[in-house]
Parts: structure tokens; C-alpha cells; sequence
């Protein structure tokens, strides 16, 4: 049998009996048009996955983490050889089988210590939900400002960080201020009512708070002095602008 010039083009047996006769001798380009061919299964991806040379590639082991014909147990132990950024673009990838995404998620949190500052930022603006859970806590204030723009993250991820005895201020004042998330009742009471929020970032958020929720905050004993008697001079305001009951 001849090698084909158009190994992509192959219809399902021909391409079955292609891989069975050159497997042991495929190029890397003839690798990877096999797995671009629309009837490639799961034996022959797991066939290429186990020729050690074909899987020597890299370009060969990205398409094969890719690929949801290939067997996931193939997939999952492959992803331990992908750089970072291809690690990050699969994770989000809904092609990508969850098992395989949770593998990827798992090599992320487990590499993200290796990191510069520079890939952190990079990482969170486009990272998985689990990446995320790790990213918020990183100390460089960057890092959180780029998670702010990553369409992966949720009210709740912000929320659990704006509570957070372990926030840090600069992070906090970030939050505050975005164009986006600042305007969320809840982020609002969770930065009024964290000690570690900066005194007027907290202070600025008390107007758009209940007095139910204002009160509670005033009560609270972490509350600063000074928070107290911005909660103390609202409702003194509130209460002298209220209007007056006629008494005939």
C-alpha cells in the first residue's frame, strides 16, 4: 500500500488499514493528519498515543490531549507534558472532555507556584475555575486585577475574597473601584463590613447599604472606630431628613 498524499481525505477503512500497516513508521505530519482525519477513533488515537516515537512530538501529544476521540486515560497522562499555555487554552476548551479538563486543572494548581508575575497576569485573565480559586489569594495586586476581567469569574469568587480575613487591602480598594463588579450589593456590604477594606473604601460603600445591614456592621466588634461613626452619622442624617408627622 502506498503512502496517500492526502491522508486527511482517507474514508474510514482505508485510513484503519493505513495506521495499521505505518503506524511503526509515520512522520510526524502524517501523525497529525491522521488525527485530522473526520473518521479517526479512539483505537487508532490511542494506537498513535502508544507509539512512543509518534508521541515524542509535541505538536502530536497537544492534538491528542485535543481531541475528544482520544481515550481519556491516554489524554489525562499526556497532559503531565504540555506547557502552561497550552495547559490554560485546553482548560477552558468545552471540546475538551471534562476528565481531561480536570486533569489539566490539577497539573495548573499544581505548577502555579513556577510562575513569573508576568504568566500569573497572563493566566488569570483567561484561566479555569480552578485556577481562579487559586489566583485570587496571589499577593501581586496585578494578578487580581487581571482576574476581574476573566469572563470565568463569578459574583461568588469575588464575594468569598471580599470576606476574606485573608484580603489584602490593595486587592480590596481594586474590587471597590471596578467598573464592573463595584456596583453588586454584596461585593458593597462585604467591602463595608472586612476590616482589612481600606477606612474610606469602606465608608464610601455605607450609603448603598440597608439599615438592617448597617447595623449589623456597627454592631460587629472588628468594626473600626471610624466606620462606626460613618454608620452613626448617616443614620443621624437619615433621621433628621425623614419628614415630620403632623400633629394637629
Amino acid at each position: 500500500m502506498a503512502i496517500p498524499k492526502r491522508i486527511s481525505d482517507l474514508s474510514r477503512e482505508d485510513l484503519i488499514a493505513f495506521v495499521g500497516e505505518y503506524a511503526a513508521e509515520m512522520t510526524e505530519e502524517e501523525a497529525l493528519a491522521v488525527l485530522g482525519n473526520r473518521f479517526v477513533t479512539p483505537q487508532i488515537c490511542g494506537k498513535i498515543a502508544q507509539t512512543q516515537r509518534l508521541a515524542a512530538y509535541y505538536s502530536v501529544r497537544l492534538e491528542l490531549v485535543a481531541h475528544r476521540q482520544t481515550p481519556q486515560a491516554h489524554a489525562a497522562k499526556l497532559v503531565h507534558y504540555l506547557y502552561w499555555t497550552d495547559l490554560v487554552r485546553l482548560s477552558v476548551e468545552v471540546t475538551v472532555p471534562p476528565t481531561v479538563r480536570r486533569a489539566i486543572d490539577n497539573q495548573l494548581v499544581a505548577r502555579v507556584a513556577e510562575l513569573t508575575a508576568g504568566e500569573r497576569v497572563s493566566s488569570a485573565r483567561r484561566c479555569s475555575a480552578a485556577l481562579i480559586k487559586v489566583l485570587l489569594f496571589d499577593h501581586d495586586p496585578k494578578v487580581f486585577a487581571a482576574l476581574l476581567v476573566n469572563q470565568r469569574v463569578r459574583e461568588e469568587d469575588l464575594l468569598y475574597y471580599a470576606s476574606s480575613p485573608k484580603a489584602e487591602p490593595a486587592q480590596l480598594e481594586t474590587l471597590a473601584s471596578d467598573p464592573k463588579w463595584s456596583f453588586r450589593y454584596t461585593i458593597r456590604k462585604a467591602l463595608a463590613a472586612n476590616p482589612l477594606t481600606p477606612r474610606a473604601v469602606a465608608a464610601a460603600q455605607l450609603r448603598y447599604l440597608s439599615a438592617d445591614d448597617l447595623r449589623k456592621i456597627h454592631s460587629h466588634p472588628d468594626t473600626s472606630v471610624y466606620v462606626r461613626r460613618c454608620i452613626e452619622r448617616l443614620a443621624l442624617h437619615a433621621s433628621s431628613s425623614a419628614p415630620q408627622r403632623r400633629i394637629d
